[in-house]
């Protein structure tokens, strides 16, 4: 079993902030290769969505067509999910990750030749969604599972709060990038470097060498399955933590579709505003990040985390309601910090509480709730064609909002984790 929170509270200095206990995990060489791929991956996967609802924007110019190509992603990830958790358990997950990270580089590099020579079609985009949904389902948790491997249980807090911390780097800067060359060089140019950012991810991930090694699950996928859900159901903490993080997958997460029209509708800016947009909760992750990453010794964690969460949704509602750019943009600078520690802490959080035999399991439970994201991503945008995209954004997280503080906040069991 994994550690216990330790009970030693949080200073949340900005001295604090630029401690070297901070950056610990950085001195593994294994850590530092992990990080460098999850990097790479996170700017593709990030010019992947930017580009891609633009490229569906142009094409349809549909807010239904958005939310469709996002369901039809998510539930490719809810279906793979449950078999991703045991297959994590019985195979290399380092290999695992190659294969699932090669599958996008090979979709981007389709799609930028169909762009290319004028021949694509908004059908066309479904299956290749599909493709992308089934890797990421592995994918993800593979991953995650890989930062508990490359350096253990002491600095598992450590180590996930500097991983969401790269990893928001990259969501900074890879709409950015994917917006301007949109801009400047088109839509098939930011597929090519989509491609090859994934090509590059694999080979860092490739040379990886974990320093702990789970013992391999020998049983049948659907035996390891309800083993896996009937763990997580059984256990309070873990499934409080699994619902919470699926509350904003379902109701929040899904207008992310939905900001190409409040840049070209709401507040006016075209595809390179769009792409900073984009960067705005990115920015504001990375001191959230921060300030996880010196968590490790904290007894606050839970009560932090629900924190976190209500102040996130509440920004995405005075998102949802604004007209201006620069307001805008700010907003969602704070969201950032809210998502950002909302994010690390619950996922901390569950790596704490499971058993080391279950891990890949519950993990993969624990990203299939970004599956019920296609459900929202669906209903939003019929929503939003219904009563516009601000009131239906506005909607979703005011519901969210109350769910959270319910579950959350208002939970005596989740404040003290």
């Amino acid at each position: 079993m994994a550690e216990t929170p330790a009970k030693r509270g949080t200073r949340l200095s900005l001295r604090a902030l630029f401690s070297g206990e901070r950056y610990a995990s950085l001195s593994s060489r294994q850590y530092r290769w992990l990080l460098g791929g999850t990097a790479l991956s996170q700017i593709a996967s990030w010019m992947e969505e930017v580009t891609r609802s633009w490229l569906v924007l142009q094409l349809t110019n549909s807010p239904f067509q958005l939310g469709l190509l996002a369901f039809i992603r998510g539930m490719s990830q809810l279906i793979v999910s449950p078999f991703a958790g045991v297959l994590i358990e019985r195979f290399d997950r380092r290999q695992i990750a190659v294969i699932t990270q090669i599958m996008p580089a090979s979709d981007a590099l389709i799609v930028g030749t169909l762009v290319a020579t004028h021949a694509i079609a908004i059908w066309q985009m479904y299956p290749l969604v599909t493709i992308a949904g089934i890797s990421g389902a592995i994918n993800v948790p593979a991953r995650q599972v890989l930062v508990y491997d490359v350096v253990g249980g002491e600095r598992i807090t450590n180590a996930i709060a500097l991983n969401s911390v790269v990893s928001n780097i990259s969501r900074i800067m890879a709409p950015a990038v994917g917006g301007v060359i949109i801009s400047v060089v088109g839509i098939s140019a930011s597929y090519y470097a989509q491609a090859a950012f994934f090509v590059l991810a694999t080979g860092a991930t490739y040379a990886l060498h974990p320093i702990t090694h789970a013992e391999p699950v020998r049983m049948p996928y659907l035996q390891g399955i309800r083993e896996g859900y009937r763990y997580s159901r059984d256990h309070p903490t873990i499934a409080r933590l699994v619902i919470l993080n699926a509350i904003p997958s379902l109701l929040i997460y899904p207008y992310v579709a939905l900001i190409p029209i409040f840049a070209k509708d709401i507040v006016h800016v075209g595809s390179a505003g769009y792409g900073v947009l984009l960067t705005g909760v990115g920015i504001g992750s990375i001191p959230g990040g921060l300030i996880v990453a010196g968590m490790s010794e904290s007894r606050y964690k839970g009560l932090v985390m629900a924190l976190s969460t209500c102040l996130y949704m509440a920004m995405v509602v005075c998102f949802a309601l604004s007209t201006m750019f620069l307001l805008s943009f700010a907003i969602l600078i704070v969201a950032g910090v809210g998502w950002s520690m909302m994010a690390t802490l619950n996922q901390t959080l569950l790596q704490i509480h499971v058993a080391d035999e279950y891990r890949g399991r519950v993990i993969s439970l624990y990203t299939m709730a970004a599956g019920v994201t296609p459900a929202g991503n669906l209903g939003l945008g019929a929503l939003a064609d219904g009563v516009g995209v601000q009131a239906a954004v506005a909607g979703f997280a005011l519901t969210a909002l109350s769910l959270a503080t319910a579950l959350g906040l208002a939970s005596k069991q989740v404040r003290e984790l």
